[in-house]
């Protein structure tokens, strides 16, 4: 768990009621649902139309690593590669096909697939770098959808309060 996105994003909601407290604000004036529809509709609408769905949508289901990183379990991965290896030197590489479909990790899956499957280890690594350098692409992708989405939400938000301002004065 990333305890220092916990204490950004504390701090941040301290600082606008702490700041909206001391203008002599209400909280009920920070609750302002119609206001909310606009930015985060305006936003989400604004982005969508730069991006492609399958990018957004992992853009999405990548928010929660915010708080929530994976997890990476080295002692489980060093004991499973402890039996891989035993296998493979009793039975051979073929011996790893059980393994292979076992194996939850799509990235190891397709390793161990291509060492069963008999190709040279240059080709193996060159083929998981090329896995790597793609993935790292479409992650830095949603990374950048994060970044415009923070770059329209303020323009947005003046939208919005322009609008209000105009709804008050008519």
């Amino acid at each position: 768990m990333d305890y220092l996105s916990f204490i950004g994003v504390a701090i941040a909601f301290a600082a606008i009621l702490g700041g909206n407290w001391l203008e002599g604000g209400h909280l009920e004036m920070l609750a302002n649902g119609p206001a909310l529809i606009i930015v985060l509709g305006g936003t989400i609408g604004a982005v969508l139309l730069q991006t492609p769905l399958q990018l957004f949508m992992r853009t999405m289901r990548m928010l929660g690593m915010i708080f929530l990183p994976p997890r990476q379990h080295l002692d489980e991965t060093i004991v499973k590669l402890v039996e891989w290896s035993r296998v493979a030197r009793k039975d051979g590489l073929l011996g790893l096909e059980k393994a292979v479909q076992g194996e939850a990790d799509v990235f190891v899956r397709k390793g161990m697939q291509l060492l069963v499957d008999g190709n040279e280890p240059e080709e193996i690594r060159h083929t998981l770098e090329v896995e790597l350098d793609s993935r790292e692409r479409f992650d830095l992708q949603a990374s950048k959808v994060l970044e415009a989405m923070g770059g329209y939400s303020p323009t947005i938000g003046i939208i919005g309060a322009v609008m209000t301002l105009l709804i008050l004065v008519l």
